[in-house]
């Protein structure tokens, strides 16, 4: 629907962190689709690199996203960013092309 939001995050562990990374993201992704704004939150592995995820992610609307970026585990998982990643975490809005 127009209003759903959908954003496509890259996670970059550090290798040493990359197990308790990925548990990490585990926990977080089973708060997030507890939210009722989340219409769907879905991580991948890359094959053969422990350390690197995508997230896929769609919201309801800003509301929803706003609301889900508030959330203290979220923010708790992205304290840890000099500890835990090595790159910056930042997703990408992205807009879903009709092709049928």
């Amino acid at each position: 629907m127009k209003d759903e939001i959908t954003i496509i995050v890259p996670i970059y562990f550090k290798a040493e962190c990359a197990a308790v990374g990925r548990e990490r993201l585990l926990a977080l992704a089973a708060s997030t689709h507890k939210e009722a704004g989340n219409i769907m939150y879905r991580i991948h592995e890359v094959p053969g690199k422990a350390e690197q995820f995508m997230i896929y992610e769609k919201w309801q609307d800003q509301a929803a996203l706003d609301h889900h970026m508030a959330q203290k585990y979220l923010l708790d998982f992205l304290a840890d960013e000099d500890k835990l990643f090595a790159g910056e975490v930042k997703g990408t809005i992205c807009s879903e092309i009709d092709v049928d």
